[in-house]
């Protein structure tokens, strides 16, 4: 078990900074209509967000679709913030690579 809790960072809402999150935000039109529908991303141990943004592209600190409006803090105790990191670079990289297309 890694104890980083006492060095990790607080979540600052104003500057868009989600540590060790999984983040949200309703799809334009879309969500209106089906509300569980939405945009996803996933934040690095610092709380810069990662998000599948397009074809072969993955964003990093500008979510797609607008400010995060919802989160889920996940407990960092069970990995090191070099672990996290790592595995969302891979993620990140893995799915630069791939084609999305949100009807097929």
């Amino acid at each position: 078990m890694v104890e980083e809790s006492e060095n990790m960072k607080p979540i600052d809402i104003k500057k868009d900074r989600f540590p060790f999150c999984i983040v949200w935000t309703p799809l334009p039109c879309i969500s209106w209509f089906l509300p569980f529908i939405g945009h996803v991303g996933i934040a690095y141990s610092n709380g810069v967000i990662r998000d599948f943004a397009g074809p072969y592209y993955v964003s990093e600190d500008n979510l797609a679709f607008g400010k995060t409006t919802r989160y889920l803090q996940l407990d960092p105790t069970n990995i090191s913030g070099k672990q996290w990191d790592t595995a969302v670079k891979e993620a990140s990289d893995e799915y630069n690579g791939r084609m999305h297309n949100l009807c097929w």
